[in-house]
């Protein structure tokens, strides 16, 4: 294959095969280099497999792959180019130590690659200030939200300013406010190093549109690249979104249709108030995470907490589910008093939390059946209800599949489905 200066990694007939098929199909591909390059497509198409190929992380089943002007299929050039590589992987948290604190990761890292105290020091506090983790320096990585475990990640990957950044979706999980914090601090970045390319995978794709070219995937293959306006004008589109609907096969596309979620229409009579909490709060030592709230949630009502990272919105799901108990306040289920030590109470509560909370050694399947036993469903029932999810959820091609080898969405779905 050619090597040219302004290709940051060329893929030659690349495919990867799962058990279950093609995880990447006979990809050809050049990326330019020095730019932002977003893979956009949704859960499942083959995104984080071509990052993980491409950052080395992935064995090469076929095909060739050139990054940074070297042959991945050598041993002696994945070393020599390792610290040239950022990789930030799919999942909350993948890249960090749980027992660290904020610091000592990102001091753990830029140790990793070699930095002295005094750099160390700089560079920690300009990530830490950039994404608003400045105040949270000492907290360890498991008293952390999602989403800023997500800010934290990126801090770690961009430590060392690598000639590559390689990042699998970084801003799922966190708020439009530290997303554009994400953004703005690795513009920066690339002012100081305008060498350095970005690689990103991403399932936004208002967040598509500030890169400067776009490979769109579905089932392992690449539909079109270009930038996003000539991506747009090729499909006589508006929106990446709609280029993308019209990008798919045509038997894909036909059943599309746009969502529309009705107003809900209360029912007549008193009201039947599913949840409610008065003075709610929560205390983690002097730190206060949720401070005297009060709310009402009607039964069929759909409820949202809004807020950015850390808020105390996760805090305030699990008071309200038994999984935490209250410092202040009370919360009522349903007219019952939430008793986080009371099992009968966590019973009537589906909860899907934000990080993967099955079993990783079962199959989609084995989850399933071990929720349903877990909820005492009856035996005769079992069986039908997994069936049920399996088909509700889309997970039917996967039922034999462990979670770890699945996407983050599909992950996701599973986790649903269990809840149900």
């Amino acid at each position: 294959m050619t090597r040219t200066n302004n290709v940051v990694a060329r893929l030659d007939g690349v495919t990867l095969r799962y058990p279950g098929g093609y995880a990447i199909d006979s990809v050809s591909l050049a990326i330019p280099a020095s730019c932002m390059v977003g893979l956009i497509g949704p859960d499942g198409v083959g995104k984080s497999s071509l990052l993980a190929l491409i950052a080395g992380a992935r064995k090469i089943q076929e095909g060739e792959i050139v990054v940074l002007d070297g042959d991945m299929r050598s041993a002696s050039h994945r070393q020599s180019v390792c610290p040239r590589i950022a990789y930030m992987p799919q999942g909350l948290g993948k890249n960090l130590y749980p027992t660290l604190s904020v610091f000592e990761n990102v001091d753990f890292f830029g140790r990793l690659f070699g930095q002295l105290r005094a750099e160390r020091e700089h560079r920690i506090t300009d990530l830490l200030d950039s994404t608003g983790l400045a105040s949270f320096a000492d907290r360890p990585v498991l008293k952390l939200s999602g989403g800023m475990k997500q800010k934290l990640g990126l801090c770690c990957a961009l430590i060392h300013d690598p000639d590559l950044l390689i990042l699998d979706e970084p801003t799922t999980g966190v708020d439009p406010l530290s997303r554009n914090q994400f953004w703005e601090l690795i513009e920066r970045i690339r002012e100081r190093r305008s060498n350095m390319s970005v690689v990103v995978a991403t399932a936004y794709m208002e967040e598509a549109e500030r890169f400067d070219w776009l490979v769109v995937m579905d089932e392992g293959k690449v539909l079109a690249t270009g930038s996003p306006a000539e991506i747009r004008r090729q499909t006589k589109t508006s929106t990446l979104e709609s280029a993308f609907i019209a990008l798919l096969p045509v038997q894909k596309r036909c059943g599309h249709k746009e969502l529309v979620v009705p107003p809900r229409v209360r029912p007549s009579g008193e009201a039947v108030i599913a949840i409610e909490a008065h003075g709610l709060t929560r205390r983690f030592g002097d730190f206060v995470a949720v401070d005297h709230v009060n709310f009402r949630i009607e039964r069929g009502e759909i409820f949202g907490f809004l807020g950015s990272n850390g808020c105390g919105k996760t805090t305030t799901m699990k008071m309200l589910t038994g999984l935490l108990p209250a410092s202040e306040g009370n919360c009522a289920l349903f007219g019952r008093p939430v008793d986080a030590g009371n099992i009968e109470t966590r019973r009537r509560v589906g909860y899907m939390s934000q990080g993967f909370s099955l079993y990783g050694e079962l199959t989609v399947r084995q989850n399933l059946v071990l929720h349903a036993r877990l909820f005492h469903l009856p035996a005769m029932e079992i069986e039908p209800r997994v069936r049920e999810m399996l088909q509700r959820f889309d997970l039917e091609q996967v039922h034999n599949s462990l979670p770890a080898s699945l996407p983050l969405g599909i992950r996701q779905r599973l986790s649903l489905a269990g809840n149900r």
